[in-house]
């Protein structure tokens, strides 16, 4: 039996418009309030990074000088004979009601860009064995489907369609540092005085800002410890497989750790077929499978036009 790891190519390969461009062509035509709301914190142009590498751009490229501003404009007024003690949560209150706002929208504009994706029309492109494996990185249900695959043997590793989809980056909480990211400086308001004592100059508002902008940053990323636990009773079922297969996959470190529990599972001995498009995708492969110290002899790198008929297991119609 094999195990297919399948990414966004996959769909992409059955002409399905499933590209982070075409989020972007279906927010610019059907929901430009979303893309209106967004550009507040990332640069939202067609040329975007953001729509070529959405997880990632979600925490790389998000513009902190949008939520620095808003810190400087609800800064307390201790002067004010209408200052009140709860003016100093000002600052947090209004990060907050930004951020989640941002996050409501861009959710609503992905499950519902998801949900338009046809596959009536799909046809098969490749011949799936039903007793085979499937961890899908795709939200459509081809598998399901087009190809009636077994719903036992398919993951969606982050859900499917009608399903709350998780996306998000894969940078870990406790690696941001929240004064370097606002104030490009990780030791902003800190002195040290002649006898090298360290003070900080913050005002309370700033710090409780800051706290809510670190939240912001974790309900961002993809919680993928949480989904290999939820989904542990599959990924025990995967000891007997004999070779894996990579399918339409980019390699992203996002979703190394899912890799990482595979290999966990089934151990180093068994053989690799990865697939890739392009070079930076083999490159990519190649860095995942040092991590997991796969033998070289192990692996075998074909660029995804080489998808032959002597495959018993994955051939061309």
């Amino acid at each position: 039996m094999k195990l297919f790891i399948l990414g966004n190519g996959f769909d992409i390969s059955h002409k399905i418009a499933c590209r982070y461009s075409d989020f972007y062509t279906y927010l610019n035509e059907n929901r430009p309030d979303i893309l209106e709301t967004m550009e507040t914190f990332y640069s939202v142009e067609s040329d975007s990074d953001l729509w070529s590498d959405f997880e990632t751009s979600l925490e790389k490229d998000i513009i902190y000088d949008s939520i620095t501003d808003i810190i400087g404009e609800n800064s307390p007024n201790l002067a004010s004979d209408d200052f009140r003690e709860g003016d100093w949560y000002d600052a947090q209150i209004y990060v907050e009601q930004e951020c989640e706002e941002l996050l409501a929208k861009i959710r609503i504009g992905f499950e519902e860009w998801i949900n338009s994706l046809e596959i009536a029309d799909v046809k098969r492109t490749y011949k799936l064995d039903k007793y085979d494996y499937y961890i899908t990185f795709n939200y459509t249900e081809i598998l399901e489907h087009i190809y009636r695959i077994p719903l036992s043997r398919i993951l969606h590793i982050h859900n499917k369609v009608g399903e709350e989809l998780i996306f998000g980056h894969g940078k870990k909480s406790e690696d941001f540092n929240v004064r370097q990211a606002l104030y490009g400086d990780e030791n902003a308001f800190l002195t040290v005085d002649e006898d090298g004592n360290v003070e900080s100059g913050e005002v309370g508002h700033e710090r409780f800002a800051e706290d809510a902008v670190s939240s912001f940053y974790d309900m961002m990323r993809k919680p993928t410890e949480t989904i290999i636990e939820n989904n542990s009773i599959y990924f025990n079922e995967l000891k007997n497989i004999d070779e894996i297969v990579v399918l339409g996959h980019s390699y992203n470190q996002i979703d190394l750790p899912y890799f990482k529990k595979i290999s966990e599972i089934i151990g180093n001995s068994l053989k690799w077929s990865l697939y890739y498009y392009s070079q930076n995708d083999i490159l990519s492969a190649k860095k995942i499978m040092q991590e997991l110290n796969i033998d070289e002899d192990l692996i075998a790198y074909k660029h995804c036009t080489d998808l032959v008929i002597e495959d018993t297991q994955l051939k061309l119609f």
